[in-house]
C-alpha cells in the first residue's frame, strides 16, 4: 500500500502515475526473469529508467 504522502505527491504531479505503474512493470518482468520468462534485464531497465524519470520529477521545484 502506497503512503499518504505519496498520494499527495501524485495529485500534486499526475506523471508519478505513470512512474508507480512503470515501477510495477519493471518488478513484474524482473520476477519473471527469474523464474525463467528471459525478462529479467527489461525489467531491470524499467525499474532504473522509471526510477531516474521519478527522481527528474521530485526533483523540480513544484508551482
Amino acid at each position: 500500500m502506497l503512503t499518504k504522502r505519496w498520494a499527495t505527491l501524485e495529485r500534486q504531479r499526475p506523471q508519478l502515475k505513470w512512474v508507480k505503474w512503470g515501477e510495477f512493470a519493471g518488478a513484474f518482468f524482473t520476477a519473471g526473469g527469474l523464474v525463467g520468462m528471459g525478462t529479467f534485464w527489461l525489467g531491470i531497465l524499467l525499474i532504473i529508467g522509471f526510477g531516474i524519470y521519478g527522481y527528474s520529477i521530485l526533483s523540480k521545484p513544484h508551482d
